[in-house]
């Protein structure tokens, strides 16, 4: 397997496991529960899951086109999402990461540069790693702790693989 295959499993794991997580959030009052902000200055779960429908094709597409060009058409695209459909953005989100994927070759990976938000130029497989892959985790993480936060009875595995397992004693 290569780069490209590795990449695109990466990502599309992320978005599986988000939705597993965005599964497991409290429903008994979903409109608390979309409100949640951990403080003022962070998002609420609404606005995380929004940002987490296409973070990661939007760092994708800064790293093949070497601008923010398609940013604000994607976040536009974003805020008017509801919370329900956030299933369907994130299949959607996976299959525009295998199209970009899937115009690459491995070469263009190994050989092609682009640059990452601090604008550190690095090569294009390096640079998917930086931007849309980091992303993606670390915003599926915070949804992770959003959960938690509300209650949601979710534990390690939930997070990193998208299995529920009963806890044992003294987990």
């Amino acid at each position: 397997m290569g780069l490209k295959e590795d990449l695109g499993w990466v990502m599309a794991l992320e978005c599986d496991v988000t939705k597993h997580l965005f599964a497991k959030l409290p429903r008994e009052d979903w409109q608390a529960t979309l409100a949640y902000r951990p403080t003022e200055s962070q998002r609420s779960t609404l606005e995380l899951l929004r940002f987490l429908s296409f973070c990661g094709f939007a760092g994708c597409l800064t790293c093949v086109e070497g601008n923010y060009g398609s940013w604000q058409r994607l976040s536009a695209r974003a805020d008017e999402m509801e919370a329900d459909d956030f299933p369907v953005a994130m299949d959607r989100q996976k299959g525009e990461i295998a199209e970009i994927l899937d115009g690459l070759t491995e070469e263009d990976l190994a050989t092609r540069t682009a640059k990452n938000p601090p604008g550190q130029e690095l090569i294009l497989g390096r640079a998917f790693l930086d931007v849309p892959a980091r992303w993606l985790t670390g915003y599926r993480m915070q949804l992770f702790l959003y959960a938690r936060a509300l209650g949601a009875d979710v534990w390690t595995p939930d997070c990193w693989y998208g299995i529920s397992r009963e806890r044992r004693p003294g987990s």
